[in-house]
């Protein structure tokens, strides 16, 4: 109920980024090749993951940051509806130990190998009804194939059926079916494609004064800091920059795992392009405020703000102020 209220409740494009990361932190496990949804009785009773699949549909038609966290299985289920035709791997499973269990199972070379490595399984195999027992060297591949594809797909089949449900919303899933490339807005990418400095520096086009204004120098000395500033990030230079400065703890952990699009994410809601760009498109503006210092964005029109007339001659401060605003704002971003 609370989420079919909060979905109903959206009037724009930019809450469904933080509706993006609020799902998938809740509802899913993360398997080294993407994540699954986590089984959850209640949640099918009230059709919670339909709600989630219309979510993700919404997104999608909207242009937001795609929801491209699943695992391929998942995917291939999901765009096919098929389970016993499906390749799987060990890595499709997200409980470490039972993938671990499965690992053994399927690289064992000789039959003591295999019975130690079936003996892991002991706990939850004859509660599977099927699966080959006793298991054998000339039976192993199908005894882990089987397991993964009830431990992955067929345990939360009910699940995978209310997101599909739901991604028919807006035709979104017919779309996916017949143009089968359009997937990797739901697979999780076999490479990171991170943003970069130069990316959000192309995106975030400066709101000049006219030439001649008094505001026009101040105003593109701002923009040669705010670049300087995605620089350091980028090259993990910032603490450099800081070192004169009393950090805290988080705030040096913080600046290890920040990257540029954590400044996207900022400006825009969303950490990466998304497929048909931004729309309207994000822009940096500024605001002559000698009261106020901290960048500020409004992420419904894509706009990032900055106040800084007085620390324009202290490149410490221009940084310091940006990292303490991104700090703020990391929680909403879906990065």
């Amino acid at each position: 109920m609370v989420f079919r209220l909060l979905y109903d409740s959206l009037s724009d494009s930019i809450c469904l980024y933080c509706i993006n990361t609020i799902v998938f932190c809740l509802f899913v496990l993360e398997s080294l090749n993407g994540f699954t949804p986590r089984m959850n009785i209640s949640h099918v009773q009230n059709g919670v993951y339909r709600t989630i699949g219309h979510m993700m549909s919404t997104i999608i038609v909207q242009g937001g940051e795609p929801p491209a966290l699943l695992s391929p299985l998942v995917v291939d289920y999901l765009l096919t509806g098929r389970v016993f035709q499906l390749n799987v791997t060990p890595d499709d499973v997200a409980d470490m130990e039972l993938r671990e269990a499965l690992k053994k199972v399927d690289q064992a070379l000789t039959t003591d190998e295999l019975e130690q490595a079936v003996e892991c399984c002991d706990s939850w195999r004859y509660q599977i009804e099927g699966l080959p027992n006793p298991v054998s060297m000339d039976n192993k591949d199908a005894f882990v194939q089987n397991a993964i594809l009830f431990h992955v797909l067929i345990q939360r089949q009910s699940c995978y059926d209310q997101l599909v449900e739901g991604l028919k919303y807006y035709e979104v899933l017919p779309l996916l079916k017949e143009r089968p490339c359009l997937r990797v807005l739901l697979d999780m990418p076999k490479e990171p494609s991170d943003v970069t400095a130069h990316v959000v520096v192309t995106l975030l086009k400066p709101n000049y004064s006219v030439l001649g204004s008094n505001r026009r120098p101040r105003e593109e000395l701002m923009v040669v800091k705010f670049r300087e500033f995605l620089d350091c990030v980028q090259e993990k230079e910032l603490g450099e920059h800081l070192n004169t400065r009393n950090l805290t703890e988080a705030e040096k952990a913080f600046m290890l795992t920040l990257n540029p699009g954590h400044i996207l994410a900022f400006a825009t809601g969303s950490s990466k392009v998304p497929a048909i760009g931004f729309f309207p498109s994000p822009k940096l503006t500024f605001v002559h405020d000698d009261t106020k210092h901290l960048p500020i964005a409004h992420t419904c029109s894509n706009e990032l703000q900055i106040f800084n007339r007085k620390n324009l001659a202290d490149d410490s401060e221009f940084d310091y102020n940006f990292l303490v605003a991104l700090m703020n704002e990391s929680t909403f971003s879906a990065v």
